[in-house]
């Protein structure tokens, strides 16, 4: 198991018991002081809310949130084939979805305002998600020119031809301990991530498990990457070769 899925099952971990500790404390003992705001409304409020069903279908929120939180965990855990993007998209429109229905159990008076926070909210987020995803599994370019080697994009850098110690093409990627400042999904991995040894700590730029890849060591770092045909890696190392 590498260090990266360990902080991962542990950080998820103690989600997952605060989230069932609070299910539990608002389902089962009516701790309803833990509901954000609940206890600052009058107390005719309070009974509305109680006798109109919004407690009632925000503890069916909090209990299928959590089970829909726990499969999203073992699909990543277990490493299923886009089981991560699928369980956390899942939660997420589940999450959002459920506070927009919960609306409607609202005080009347404060139902129009309410929906339409939570529907901006809702908006934003879902927005920002998919725009990660597009930028993140955009390929980023290289480009070898004027003595430097250039990757655009997204994490991308430039380092000048005569800093690189060596150039290599790998059968496979080294395994990743974990990610420390990037992008990664089921088939991409770009920015910051550390590597068993001896490589340590680089820059991914791979998609995909399939070879070659293209090792580029410097004094202090190193990139590996690959592209979607094996012989334009190829051609990135031969021309890498020639300008040394």
């Amino acid at each position: 198991m590498t260090t990266g899925m360990l902080i991962f099952i542990v950080v998820m971990g103690w989600i997952l018991i605060i989230h069932g500790g609070m299910t539990y404390l608002i389902v089962k003992k009516k701790e309803y002081s833990l509901i954000s705001g609940f206890y600052n409304r009058p107390k005719e409020e309070q009974e509305y809310l109680i006798e109109n069903g919004y407690i009632e279908k925000l503890g069916k929120i909090f209990v299928y949130s959590f089970y829909i939180l726990l499969l999203a965990i073992l699909l990543t855990v277990f490493r299923v084939p886009y089981g991560p993007l699928i369980g956390f998209s899942l939660f997420t429109v589940f999450l959002l979805g459920g506070l927009i229905y919960l609306q409607k159990y609202e005080l009347p008076h404060k139902r129009k305002k309410s929906l339409w926070i939570i529907v901006v909210i809702s908006i934003i987020t879902v927005g920002i998600i998919a725009v990660g995803v597009f930028i993140g599994s955009t390929n980023n370019d290289i480009i070898i020119e004027n003595e430097k080697f250039i990757i655009s994009g997204m994490y991308g850098d430039e380092w000048a031809i005569d800093d690189i110690a060596k150039v290599e093409l790998l059968d496979e990627l080294p395994a990743v301990l974990k990610r420390t400042n990037g992008y990664s999904s089921e088939n991409v991995r770009k920015g910051q991530f550390k590597l068993e040894d001896p490589y340590g700590q680089g820059k991914l730029f791979v998609a995909g498990k399939e070879g070659p890849f293209l090792y580029i060591a410097f004094d202090d770092s190193y990139v590996i990457l690959n592209r979607e045909s094996k012989q334009e890696t190829v051609d990135i190392y031969e021309k890498l070769i020639q300008e040394q």
